[in-house]
């Protein structure tokens, strides 16, 4: 619409993110704001030092219904409207196989795994649909190569699973949601990030190891950082994909091709 002196004036988009304080969700949220969106991020903590004219900040975990709600409710109610959601927040399983933990543990683990990586991002995505439906908005999810592989990439069985699982259900809620809400999602391969597995520890502790084992497991021989997938994110949800709904993009250094 036109502004004063005939400018042309536009509201700046605004996004919900969640997984938003480290990591590539952390790098999607800093990119967003840095390119003029308003950013409601749900997390289980909150940095000290977050832009609060930007970004807003609310405590909680993606398993909670009423925690997905309250962060939508916050882009709402702090910006004026939702035009992108970004599912991003997820947990990995350490790499265990089917024999390798007593079935207590490994259906606490997969329980665990299931209900962060793929029941957070269900519930997101419910609490956002509507407000992304009238704003003609998407959607965009964190995927993995996990989604795709299995064995050789670090991922263990109920990691794999979930990301198996939350692929199909990035193609349903295209399918369900389509034409009023494009959902898409990114598929990093070896971004070494603060992921940590169901009982806490840093799954990329020893960072040079890692670093080589990614160089030598994908044909380009690169390692990506978060800041250099997060601008995917912003694409996705730019009118230059507007014919996209139901696609991955696969920043993994060439692994279709492996």
């Amino acid at each position: 619409m036109a502004g004063e002196g005939g400018r042309r004036t536009e509201r700046e988009p605004v996004a919900v993110v969640t997984g938003g304080a480290s990591g590539i969700g952390h790098a999607v949220v800093a990119d967003l704001a840095a390119h003029g969106y308003r950013v409601a991020v749900l997390d289980r903590d909150a940095p000290a030092d977050g832009d609060a004219d930007r970004v807003r900040w609310v405590v909680g975990d993606v398993r909670d219904p009423d925690a997905n709600d309250r962060v939508v409710d916050a882009a709402l109610s702090s910006f004026g409207r939702l035009d992108l959601f970004v599912g991003n927040a997820g947990v990995h399983d350490g790499g265990i196989g089917v024999r390798d933990v007593g079935g207590a543990e490994l259906a606490e683990v997969t329980r665990y795994v299931l209900d962060v990586d793929v029941v957070g991002y269900l519930l997101g995505a419910r609490a956002a649909a509507g407000a992304l439906a009238d704003s003609g908005g998407s959607m965009v999810f964190t995927l993995s190569d996990a989604s795709y592989l299995v064995r050789g990439n670090g991922a263990g069985i109920a990691y794999t699973a979930a990301k198996h699982a939350a692929l199909g259900m990035v193609r349903h809620l295209a399918a369900d949601l389509a034409p009023s809400v494009r959902v898409n999602a990114v598929a990093p391969g070896g971004v070494v990030t603060g992921l940590r597995t169901a009982d806490g520890r840093h799954v990329f502790a020893d960072a040079d190891e890692i670093t080589a084992t990614v160089r030598a497991f994908n044909p380009l021989g690169v390692v990506l950082c978060a800041e250099q997938v997060a601008p995917l994110y912003r694409f996705l949800a730019s009118p230059a994909a507007a014919g996209m709904t139901g696609e991955v993009l696969r920043p993994d250094g060439g692994l279709t091709v492996r």
